[in-house]
């Protein structure tokens, strides 16, 4: 994004006209940027938002980039223009809470702070994603410790094609639920206007929560176990993980949250903090589990869950 009257190489505004450019049917005024000494036209491109610019100096910014090498990397990644002021504007309108510690990641863990894998499970991709500074520092719980960053290393994928989702297991489910607002549902509402594409909302969400939520450790976390009582395997891939307030958050982002079915919602996430005590050695007692949108938070305690009778 260009902002008027700036040049589009470096974001300074001190520039000067420096001749006309000779087109087919007109001529085009020609700038020098007395910063950067870069000649150029100003209206060569439109100003646009670019979601996925957006996010990637977001993500520049917290690995330790400077601005100016953000937008030489957003030039290269996302084929815009980018000034440092826009940057600058990004960062400060919608990045959470990380930026304050960010500094101190990067001097102990390195740059390069975001650990990933691709999986394909029942013939959809999967990204999972960790942030190894986060978890290393904040998660108290060593059993998590140990699975999130295990993951990295593989699954085994045939458990995903042989169990039954998360998603698709209901029960009858009681359990008092939470509802609140935070400034995160704000920040994504935010960012979430920038795009009309509803595919995109789940990605968009999950990567703005990863690289720039202080408590987000793990996004699209693979989970399975055997649900002794149903005689099946259980699997999902947990939206979003948090660590905060002492307790483990499984998160997962729904579009229209307070108009989900109470009994499938409650049941999806209590099959993956099951799944995840399991997997981590982690007391029920200590995750806490939530849907949200860009209004509400929905929460309840996985401990605090009771089962009436199987629905399917």
């Amino acid at each position: 994004m260009i902002e008027k009257n700036n040049c589009k190489y470096c974001g300074s505004s001190d520039i000067i006209k420096r001749g006309m450019r000779q087109l087919k049917k007109n001529k085009k005024q020609r700038y020098l940027c007395k910063d950067c000494l870069h000649t150029f036209s100003l209206n060569l491109t439109k100003k646009t938002t670019n979601i996925k610019a957006i996010l990637n100096a977001i993500s520049f910014y917290n690995q330790g980039y400077s601005y100016e090498e953000i937008c030489n990397l957003i030039s290269r990644k996302n084929k815009i223009i980018v000034s440092k002021s826009s940057v600058a504007r990004w960062i400060a309108e919608y990045d959470l809470n990380y930026s304050k510690i960010k500094n101190q990641m990067i001097k102990k863990y390195g740059s390069s702070l975001i650990i990933g894998r691709l999986f394909k499970h029942s013939g959809l991709i999967y990204t999972f994603k960790y942030h190894k500074g986060k978890l290393n520092e904040f998660c108290k719980f060593s059993g998590l410790r140990d699975f999130i960053s295990g993951i990295s290393k593989g699954v085994d994928d045939n458990l995903f094609e042989q169990s039954k989702r998360c998603s698709n297991s209901k029960s009858d489910v009681s359990v008092n639920v939470e509802v609140f607002e935070s400034k995160l549902n704000k920040k994504i509402g935010d960012v979430l206007k920038l795009t009309k594409n509803n595919k995109q909302r789940h990605s968009i969400v999950e990567e703005l929560m990863l690289n720039s939520d202080r408590d987000t450790i793990a996004v699209e976390v693979p989970i399975w176990f055997w649900d002794k009582n149903k005689n099946i395997g259980i699997c999902g891939h947990i939206d979003i993980l948090q660590v905060k307030f002492g307790k483990i958050w499984v998160l997962d982002y729904k579009p229209e949250a307070v108009k989900e079915n109470f009994n499938s919602v409650v049941s999806q996430l209590f099959n993956y903090a099951l799944g995840l005590s399991f997997r981590a050695k982690i007391p029920l007692t200590n995750i806490k589990c939530a849907w949200f949108d860009e209004d509400k938070i929905f929460s309840f305690d996985a401990d605090k869950v009771r089962i009436k009778n199987e629905i399917n």
